[in-house]
């Protein structure tokens, strides 16, 4: 493209097996673990059984594990002294790729970016674990400007703790980890104050979601015999792109509804029989249940600001208008029936008993929230049964949170449960 730009993205890859041995990986369909980097853990095995004095004859019909060996002539011995001689070598494998690529590339390609990152690809050991990447490189070059060394950015010292001698710093860390990311706020700002006061632990949902995945495929479900329901306030903006209960229905497949507003699983036992119906033979059924909650830029808990308003409004705004009336006495007043609003009816009614001690606390809003979640999790426990057959029934409930845009939307994990007949 005209004044367009160029990324590279180079470096060479290790293995690390389950026993953590550094250069060794279990492949699909074998038994015994293969060395990996294969080429580079060869030509250092070569050029250390040759010597240091060993030359090489020049092979045109294997040019490139000549290159290699080459490289490792000069380092063999050294490398062998080391602590851990294979996580050496992918070093060492890094510095000869990085060379080699400052030598090929240039800005001459026009007025753009070239943009170069360089690093180790870590081979990680089980089908459930994402490989990982070591970050060593990060310049952006431009004819006729400075280059930029931006190598800071996948740094973050407050991750980088040793918690033998700061346990404490666990979790504090873990939350730097997915701010780091862009997945969670930064650690400065309100909303990320708010957020780990009032629900200590909230993750975001494509952290969440992967752990869970991960844990629910060691217990045999996968998306050809699981089904899944919802219990979730309907509230538009708890079905962003990003949102866990999209994540999930990407992954499960198709989502049966049971939450009216609040969360409440207003479709009730008939509905959960209907829907249990619906699983595979011997299958099983996944539930995600709870309420939501906004927490706003500035950090205010229970308060929104949607797409196109000038204003914050609330969320979840039937369980605080609930809350209200029942401050205001509405819950004693008999429902009328002709208002045709028996959600609300029913959510004023479960929130009454709680609405003067919630009132009192730091927090009402958290507060709220969190008596909001009991009531949709008692009142799902009350529909749900393990009737439909020798599958599991896991039940995954908390608490949405809403975030302010652009920011990623989060979960406050409370129940993660599998059930079974027998």
């Amino acid at each position: 493209a005209e004044n367009g730009n160029i990324i590279v993205v180079f470096g060479p890859h290790v293995g690390i097996s389950e026993d953590g041995k550094v250069g060794e990986y279990l492949r699909g369909g074998q038994f015994g673990n293969s060395s990996a980097c294969g080429a580079v853990i060869g030509a250092y095995n070569a050029c250390l059984a040759a010597g240091e004095d060993a030359k090489f004859d020049s092979d045109v019909y294997d040019m490139q594990m000549d290159e290699i060996k080459q490289e490792f002539a000069r380092h063999a011995k050294e490398i062998s002294t080391t602590e851990n001689p294979m996580a050496a070598c992918a070093y060492q494998a890094f510095y000869m790729v990085k060379e080699r690529i400052r030598k090929i590339v240039n800005t001459q390609f026009g007025s753009g970016k070239l943009v170069l990152i360089g690093g180790i690809q870590i081979n990680m050991p089980q089908a459930s674990m994402d490989d990982h990447f070591l970050p060593l490189m990060f310049e952006v070059h431009q004819a006729g400007a400075p280059s930029e060394d931006l190598i800071s950015n996948f740094q973050d010292i407050s991750t980088q703790q040793d918690l033998k001698t700061s346990p404490w710093a666990a979790t504090t860390a873990q939350r730097e980890v997915f701010s780091f990311m862009s997945w969670s706020p930064p650690a400065h700002s309100p909303v990320y104050q708010a957020m780990h006061k009032y629900f200590p632990g909230a993750l975001p949902s494509q952290a969440l979601h992967e752990r869970k995945r991960a844990i629910l495929k060691r217990y045999g479900l996968t998306a050809e015999n699981t089904i899944m329901a919802t219990s979730l306030c309907p509230d538009e903006i708890n079905n962003d792109p990003s949102d866990l209960p999209v994540i999930m229905q990407n992954h499960w497949g198709d989502v049966f509804p049971m939450g009216g507003i609040s969360g409440a699983p207003f479709v009730g036992k008939t509905g959960f029989k209907a829907f249990s119906s619906h699983v595979p033979d011997d299958g099983n059924i996944v539930i995600l249940f709870g309420p939501h909650v906004a927490i706003s830029e500035e950090g205010e808990v229970g308060a929104c600001l949607r797409a196109g308003q000038k204003g914050l409004s609330s969320a979840c705004g039937a369980v605080i208008g609930a809350y209200k009336a029942a401050l205001s006495g509405q819950a004693e007043q008999e429902a009328d029936p002709s208002a045709y609003d028996k959600q609300m009816d029913w959510i004023i009614s479960q929130i009454a008993p709680h609405a003067k001690a919630i009132e009192n606390t730091e927090n009402p809003m958290a507060s709220l929230s969190h008596q909001s979640f009991h009531m949709v999790k008692d009142s799902l426990f009350e529909c749900v049964n393990n009737d439909f057959g020798s599958g599991y029934l896991v039940l995954v409930g908390g608490i949405q949170i809403n975030m302010p845009d652009p920011l990623e939307d989060h979960f406050y994990p409370c129940t993660l449960e599998l059930r079974r007949a027998g």
